[in-house]
């Protein structure tokens, strides 16, 4: 029987909750509202903008087949844009009208209450941690003293450009509606071989949960799980694809999904929360912000301590201890596996563990009790009189969506953006649908708790890496398991001064995409208004090929991400698109024409790189030529394809794909991004067409000039010149890659003058001019845009 996957094709969850965005690089813009009508108008107008899980998860699964295919290499082809928006319980209020909203179904102890009050509130602030130097009038944004903020609109992108123009976007468009920018928190992965660490130098987000009826399960693996002997066993399933990882249901991330059987309903309110929040999910933000030299100061001064009183051998290296206080190496391999030393990248996504048989390990002499991977997953979990039931901790479960933000802490830079004094930390969220009994649960009773696991007569003590209680509860202290040189077991004290510090927090509710529609019509009850459809952008998605269609003027096929779509420009829209501003009447996807593989000339083609119009085969015999060139398995080939001169555009192709070795003006070349025709030499004096050629290398794009012959069947390249650098061009300045031109229509006469075209780069285009003749003077005529205004549905 095949698993049930439903929750891939979900459009009503947002895309952030169980696909996840996982992006290198994220905006939070923290928003507040001074007009609700204003505030609800920008509502309806970016509702249709926020990604589903479908859409997300779909993504997903192309980008890590493509990984998988190119050898573990992101795929450079493969990029998107995605929205989230989520609200504090003041901001509903603010859109509603309703200063009592949630208030009667609020009860003592319950997710709405925590909601209601937010972590602000001086009584969760304490269960928090969040005292002293983490206390709220410290905060940046979230507490009394900073102002309100009604909305969270998370910004996430494969690339910095296309981030940075989708920030713009929607500054521009709730400054519009009358919203101040409270705070704008920026987010990125570390760089280079610092990807996927957090600041301290350890790989983070390895121990995410699976999802029942999401993540597809392991037919060979389950087992009978029995949290609550006053209700059935569950068989818990594992992910497939990540061995160890337990299917967690749905419910502990979206309201209104079946919960385990061990989640409390009191706490989740399920017999009260309102009908509008299913399908929702709440959110945590915290902005939690590192000092890094003073931590791996600590460690060195805590192993010392060690040393001195002979708990470990004197030549432990700081790695070694560091790896305890975390529970995994700095490559994610856990130590109760790996104890003497990383075992790697195959291990460093390993949660095949428990403590328990694997070896056992109840009283943390491999893993510390208070390490923190215990500290916030015990798995099998221990109490005083032995193991927990997972199924309890499978309803404390979080999904963690945060990402580093500022500069790594590099000592030998002279940037002061990598020093000790700037600032750099975690910017920290996560889903559930119980604050209470998830986040809270983890952070009061199991971080910060020095006697978690209980019942020792040495308390464990609390988390050593981001416990805020550190200086106030227990003094810091934590108790190290470990042998003497003889062999006998010996508790050392060890004492934690704090250097993570909460510099912000919000409880935000993430509605369903139906909700955004009702708070936008103001009708959190009864029936929605359907309002005529209304033009709206797209995602920003990078643009692989265009091709005009050989026998319309005015349409475009464009091939994006794997999907062909079918563009018409009218008069009006060619000067939006190139000088003008963009309006609603710009670019019009007439229709999606549907994946590359429904034209069989396209058969077997996942990744389009460019497409190539053979020059004298252009509506001949009632068909175009085109070689189009696209990667298998890591390489570049390409193949030659015939269109149709006119509906049905039936297309075919001839022979099979060929290596770009066949071309002797590419040599050296392994990538071919997009050619570029020569104005005046289409064709040259001898026939032959010459083009401006871009390619990829490992230094970067670089471009040569090439020509295309005609010689019986066949079409004779020349390398006219080698291979210069981008910055030959002033009108490509501040491009890293092109990937398609397409000459703006009415501004390419061959006959002379200037030659305009549209250019392609990542999830932007912006409009150049290339002069005719001389040495082609280029310019830039029209700065950069997204390129969703390529494709707005009509």
């Amino acid at each position: 029987m095949a698993a049930d996957l439903s929750l891939r094709q979900d459009i009503e969850i947002q895309g952030d909750i169980i696909a996840g965005f996982k992006k290198d690089h994220m905006t939070l813009l923290l928003l507040q509202f001074s007009d609700a009508t204003a505030a609800r108008s920008w509502l309806e107008k970016i509702t249709p903008k926020i990604a589903t899980t479908q859409q997300v998860a779909d993504f997903n699964a192309k980008f890590s087949q493509a990984r998988k295919t190119s050898g573990g290499d992101d795929p450079a082809a493969l990029k998107a844009t995605w929205l989230g928006l989520s609200f504090t319980y003041q901001g509903l209020q603010f859109l509603t009208g309703q200063p009592d909203l949630l208030k009667a179904e609020a009860k003592t102890g319950d997710t709405l209450e925590a909601f209601i009050q937010g972590p602000g509130d001086p009584q969760r602030s304490i269960a928090l941690g969040d005292t002293d130097d983490n206390d709220p009038k410290h905060w940046v944004f979230g507490s009394a003293s900073k102002p309100t903020v009604h909305a969270v609109l998370t910004i996430a992108s494969d690339t910095k450009n296309g981030l940075d123009g989708a920030v713009e976007e929607q500054k521009q468009a709730a400054t519009q509606a009358g919203a101040t920018l409270v705070s704008e928190e920026k987010g990125a992965a570390l760089p280079g071989s610092k990807k996927g660490k957090e600041h301290f130098g350890f790989k983070d987000g390895v121990s995410e949960p699976g999802v029942e009826g999401f993540d597809e399960p392991d037919p060979d693996r389950s087992e009978i799980d029995g949290a609550d002997q006053n209700k059935p066993p569950r068989t818990v399933r594992f992910s497939k694809e990540h061995p160890g990882t337990r299917l967690i249901p749905a419910g502990e991330f979206v309201i209104g999904k079946p919960l385990t059987p061990g989640h409390a309903p009191d706490t989740a309110a399920v017999r009260t929360v309102p009908a509008w929040m299913h399908n929702g999910s709440f959110q945590v933000v915290r902005r939690l912000e590192q000092d890094v030299p003073g931590w791996w100061a600590q460690v060195d001064v805590q192993l010392r301590r060690l040393k001195d009183l002979k708990a470990v051998p004197q030549d432990t290296e700081r790695d070694w201890f560091a790896a305890r206080l975390v529970g995994r190496w700095r490559d994610g391999s856990p130590v109760c596996k790996h104890p003497d030393q990383p075992a790697g990248a195959a291990a460093g996504s390993d949660n095949d563990f428990k403590y328990l048989g694997d070896p056992d390990d109840p009283d943390g002499l491999i893993t510390p009790l208070f390490s923190h991977l215990r500290k916030t997953n015990p798995r099998a979990g221990l109490d005083a009189e032995g193991p927990v039931a997972e199924g309890f901790i499978d309803a404390r479960r979080i999904i963690r969506r945060g990402a580093p933000y500022g500069q790594p802490f590099d000592p030998t830079s002279e940037d002061k953006l990598n020093g000790p004094d700037a600032c750099r930390g975690l910017l920290f969220v996560c889903y559930q649908s119980d604050l209470v009994g998830q986040f809270e649960f983890i952070q009061a009773n199991w971080i910060n708790d020095p006697d978690f696991p209980p019942g020792r007569t040495d308390k464990p003590g609390p988390d050593p890496l981001v416990s805020g209680q550190l200086a106030t509860v227990n003094d810091g202290r934590a108790s190290w398991e470990g042998k003497n040189p003889a062999g006998d077991r010996q508790t050392t004290t060890l004492d934690f001064k704090p250097f993570v510090q909460t510099r912000g927090a919000l409880y935000c509710f993430t509605p369903s995409i139906t909700t955004l529609r009702r708070l936008a019509q103001n009708r959190l009850t009864g029936e929605l208004v359907e309002e005529p459809k209304k033009p709206v952008v797209a995602q920003n998605l990078p643009v692989d090929a265009v091709l005009p269609l050989p026998d319309v003027d005015g349409r475009y096929w464009t091939f994006q991400q794997g999907t062909i779509g079918l563009i018409g420009l009218e008069g009006a829209a060619v000067g939006q698109l190139t000088t003008g501003e963009v309006t609603d009447r710009t670019g019009v996807l007439i229709k999606t024409v549907g994946p590359y593989a429904g034209w069989p000339a396209l058969k077997g083609v996942t990744q389009i790189d460019t497409i190539l119009p053979v020059f004298d085969e252009q509506r001949v015999n009632g068909k175009s030529a085109y070689w189009v060139f696209h990667t298998v398995g890591g390489n570049q080939v390409y193949r030659y394809i015939t269109i149709g001169a006119a509906e049905p555009y039936t297309s075919q192709t001839a022979g099979t794909d060929q290596p770009l070795s066949r071309w002797g003006s590419f040599g050296g070349v392994t990538h071919v991004d997009a050619f570029l025709p020569v104005p005046d030499m289409r064709p040259a004096g001898d026939g032959s067409h010459w083009y401006w050629m871009f390619h990829n290398t490992p230094v970067g794009q670089r471009y040569r000039l090439i020509s295309i012959g005609r010689s019986g069947n066949a079409h004779p390249d020349r390398l006219q010149r080698d291979d210069r650098q981008l910055s030959q061009w002033r009108s490509l300045q501040g491009v890293s890659r092109v990937d398609a031109f397409l000459p703006v229509l009415g501004k390419d006469d061959p006959s002379g003058g200037q030659h305009w075209y549209w250019v392609f780069h990542q999830d932007n285009f912006r409009v150049v001019m290339v002069n005719h003749g001389g040495n082609h003077q280029d310019d830039l005529l029209r700065g950069d845009r997204p390129t969703a205004v390529w494709c707005r549905h009509p």
